[in-house]
């Protein structure tokens, strides 16, 4: 198995990660019909983002986005990278919860919410410090087995499926592309593939098929939670992909509800995604300052620390609703910012490249 086939993998589970519990309720908020139209929509604005880093990154072949500021001078470095780091830190402090939550609801009732976060913590924490070949190596099995877990999730559902629920199907005005929701859509992106260099990353027609498969899964969790509880309802849930997995009765089976299905994907999701956010932080932070492997694990303790303070400090979901879209506004502004600076620079920089590489 190549290594780009890993990234892709790695790519498809962090966007999962933070579809199957976030996603669907942003795109409840933006349209009442059509939903369809939104998912590709956003697709179509993430898919172009992408290619945009990439494309600014094929400029430094053996670069990736941090050596590529640190070429523009260390203190547009620091302007660029330091927020995003912080603001990863945001991101994994409220994916934690997010996950925490709904993990206490299937598996541990009586467990505090701390408890739980602290060891998604240490295990991605340890994760992200091993590096991003264990990353890859790790992200082969439990795209396996969480992939499984949802189509089992996605199948079981048929039963409790109403599809006049989903209707009108007609496409939705384009009005919601001026709605705040679209831009923290955005907010729930990675950059983690700009984390790469471009030499061993994945090409074009693999970044299309991976993202392809992530739009499928979103209109399935979208549509899954529609086709059970219809339009009016889905507004009014906080986990609508996780009430539908618990309306479905399974007293055929070992597990009477398949809820038990949606929480071990969950484990498997937060373990990748929060592992791979906080290797993004140890990659800046490494890079800016110089340091060594062993001093810069330190300051990922530090990072993780700082989120596990932070998710547990946050009282109700509905605050932590709130501060997961603050959070996703500002990354959305940086999802945008980071691969237009890097493809302009790569673009000024090049002929000046290419001249020096003839020489």
């Amino acid at each position: 198995m190549t290594s780009r086939l890993q990234i892709g993998l790695v790519f498809i589970i962090i966007h999962m990660g933070f579809g199957y519990l976030q996603y669907p309720s942003l795109i409840y908020k933006l349209t009442k019909t059509g939903h369809w139209g939104v998912v590709l929509s956003y697709g179509l604005l993430l898919l172009s983002l992408m290619m945009i880093c990439k494309k600014g990154l094929d400029y430094f072949p053996e670069k990736d986005l941090i050596d590529v500021y640190l070429k523009m001078g260390r203190w547009v470095a620091f302007l660029f990278l330091i927020p995003y780091a912080l603001n990863i830190t945001a991101l994994v402090a409220m994916s934690f919860r997010h996950h925490a939550e709904v993990i206490a609801s299937i598996f541990l009732i009586r467990t505090p919410i701390w408890a739980i976060i602290l060891l998604l913590l240490v295990i991605s924490t340890y994760t992200a410090i091993k590096g991003l070949e264990t990353i890859l190596r790790s992200s082969v099995i439990i795209f396996l087995i969480v992939n499984i877990l949802v189509a089992f999730v996605i199948i079981t559902s048929f039963v409790n499926f109403d599809f006049r629920n989903a209707l009108p199907i007609r496409p939705p005005s384009l009005h919601f592309a001026t709605n705040i929701n679209f831009l923290y859509l955005m907010g729930f992106s990675s950059l983690f593939l700009g984390f790469i260099p471009s030499k061993t990353n994945l090409t074009y027609r693999q970044l299309f098929g991976a993202l392809a498969y992530v739009i499928c899964f979103y209109l399935a969790v979208v549509y899954i939670s529609l086709f059970i509880f219809g339009t009016e309802t889905v507004d009014s849930i906080f986990f609508p992909a996780k009430e539908a997995a618990d309306s479905v009765d399974m007293n055929w089976f070992v597990f009477n509800q398949q809820t038990m299905f949606f929480g071990l994907s969950m484990v498997g999701f937060t373990i990748i995604l929060n592992g791979v956010m906080l290797w993004m932080i140890l990659q800046i932070i490494q890079k800016l300052f110089n340091l060594q492997s062993k001093k810069a694990s330190y300051w990922i303790c530090a990072f993780s620390l700082t989120a596990f303070l932070f998710a547990i400090s946050v009282p109700n979901l509905a605050l932590i609703e709130k501060c997961a879209l603050w959070s996703a506004g500002a990354n959305a502004v940086l999802m945008v910012i980071i691969p237009f600076t890097i493809l302009i620079y790569g673009v000024l920089a090049g002929k000046g490249r290419l001249a020096y590489e003839k020489k």
